[in-house]
């Protein structure tokens, strides 16, 4: 009989009732024994190759209820696999750093360590669920910070649920039209005031539900989403990590009773252009029937692309609409970069009937060759639908812009 010894959840906490409710339960839960064979030392949980991730997640006002996507999950329990640690963040106006827990196992049994690590896996994806904010506002930027500070030599990566728009200083979305700013000098005035989180080299940022919202917060239009990820993209860039969007929307409500959230103004399409970046489509938006360049629902795909109408016209010379796939484990893009470029006519077709001259626009397809295709493997070496999804894409751009800004 081997007894694995009761862990505690989190190393250090900063949490009211209702969190301290919630790690106890999980505290209490994580005590396990088993009984089979030992194995020698370092078979069964090796710990030489631990991987930790910084978690920032938590239901804030004017966002959809957190709930962590299958991508996400993903990422979590290959930390499990490797044994690593989980340090949590809520987004609070004021960061609520909640800790760093094991989410692997010491045991050196393999069934008793295959089990913690299931079992941890559930438990850190409840927790973190269950969290919210307690203290009005919402600082990502700080709390991307504090998750990055414990990843160690060899990082899982931070792993971001929320909208992105932050409403404290000095990114507050909800002053000064930050929404619609330059990202390069966004990016550069951090960068200058020396305001970039410091733990970022090397880290690949995992970003969920950036730009889904709810609650008294006007829904963004395709090129204030567009803007929002280009923002953070040359921030997380300028601390020198990557950001890859998860392709998962979030979407519901906002929970309820939570501290409050200043609503960021979006400006309407058509007194607001800006076409020196790429607005990008997601294919969560457009809804293309799985290998086809048909609209699985057509009437949501043109209310979506109507969005695009006034600022394509306002622009006043041609825009390229650019279709991107997945690789989908494919060995060439013959057939991929056929089907991206038949679901940007498919949107050029869409537009030309909501009243586009065709002569504004022109249509290309790349397939999964381009500057910003992202790797379908998840962290356990395999191939990620999921992930995969974040690579079907329609893109538009004006002349001279390229497809990653």
């Amino acid at each position: 009989m081997i007894r694995t010894p009761r862990p505690r959840l989190f190393a250090r906490r900063s949490v009211g009732r209702a969190g301290l409710a919630v790690a106890a339960v999980i505290a209490l839960a994580a005590g396990l024994t088993a009984c089979a064979p030992a194995t020698a030392s370092g078979q069964a949980c090796d710990q030489s190759a631990r991987r930790n991730l910084g978690v920032v997640a938590g239901s804030t006002a004017n966002a959809p209820t957190a709930a962590l996507p299958t991508s996400a999950v993903t990422q979590l329990a290959a930390v499990g696999k490797s044994n690593g640690s989980v340090t949590v963040v809520v987004p609070s106006g004021t960061p609520q750093v909640m800790g760093t827990t094991v989410i692997g196992s010491t045991a050196q049994d393999a069934v008793v360590c295959q089990n913690d690590q299931r079992t941890k896996l559930t438990q850190i994806t409840s927790y973190i669920n269950a969290l919210k904010a307690s203290a009005p506002e919402v600082d990502f930027l700080g709390s991307i910070e504090q998750a990055a500070r414990n990843l160690g030599a060899n990082p899982m990566g931070v792993l971001v649920m929320g909208s992105g728009l932050q409403t404290t200083d000095p990114l507050d979305f909800a002053t000064s039209d930050v929404l619609s700013a330059d990202p390069a000098q966004v990016a550069g005035d951090l960068q200058t005031r020396g305001l970039l989180p410091t733990d970022l080299k090397g880290v690949t940022v995992y970003w969920a539900g950036m730009g889904d919202v709810a609650g008294s917060q006007s829904p963004l239009t395709i090129p204030a989403r567009s803007n929002l990820a280009a923002i953070w993209t040359a921030i997380i860039k300028a601390a020198g990590g990557t950001l890859s969007l998860l392709p998962e929307p979030a979407s519901g409500s906002a929970a309820a009773g939570l501290p409050t959230v200043t609503a960021v103004p979006v400006a309407a399409v058509q007194t607001k252009t800006d076409w020196t970046h790429p607005i990008v489509i997601r294919n969560s938006e457009l809804l293309f029937t799985k290998d086809a360049a048909t609209f699985s629902d057509a009437g949501a795909a043109s209310a979506v692309l109507q969005q695009l109408v006034p600022s394509i016209e306002q622009n006043g010379q041609a825009v390229t609409i650019t279709g991107t796939a997945s690789k989908d484990q494919a060995t060439n893009n013959t057939a991929d970069t056929a089907l991206s470029l038949r679901r940007a006519e498919a949107v050029k077709s869409a537009l030309v009937a909501l009243g586009v001259p065709a002569s504004l626009m022109t249509t290309a397809g790349v397939g999964y060759e381009w500057c910003g295709w992202k790797s379908e493997t998840d962290a356990s070496g395999g191939y990620s639908d999921a992930l995969a999804e974040q690579n079907r894409s329609v893109i538009l751009t004006s002349a001279g812009v390229d497809l990653c800004g």
